[in-house]
């Protein structure tokens, strides 16, 4: 008999990009409770996204005004405040990339790239 654990049940209510990211996370990372939080945050987060995209890709980039003159469609806004958000919580959860490094949080890349410009030329 195998001791082997299932991987954990994605949360409800997820679309097919947000079920993919989450398979993707629990079967090629053993996470914590907190990492499995920050993944289905993230898992909804894309599937906003995408929501996003095909509303501004069925309306166009701009929509009418007010007064009926063109304006940014506020989606593009809210896609961009999303995009943001999910690369916050990436940094946060930190999963090991390509090359088997982690990501690296704003404050970490910010860090590295100061220790790189003082001493990187010595």
């Amino acid at each position: 008999m195998s001791t082997r654990s299932r991987a954990p049940t994605a949360p409800s209510g997820l679309g097919a990009r947000g079920r993919a990211f989450w398979r993707r996370g629990v079967v090629g990372y053993e996470l914590s409770d907190t990492e499995r939080e920050l993944l289905a945050e993230c898992c909804r987060l894309l599937d906003e996204c995408e929501a996003l995209r095909r509303t501004v890709d069925a309306d166009g980039t701009t929509v009418a005004g007010s007064s009926g003159q063109p304006r940014v469609h506020p989606a593009l806004g809210e896609l961009r405040q999303h995009r943001l958000a999910l690369g916050r919580l990436l940094a946060q959860l930190a999963l090991p990339g390509v090359d088997e490094s982690a990501l690296a949080s704003p404050v970490q890349a910010r860090g590295r790239r100061a220790a790189a410009a003082r001493w990187g030329n010595q």
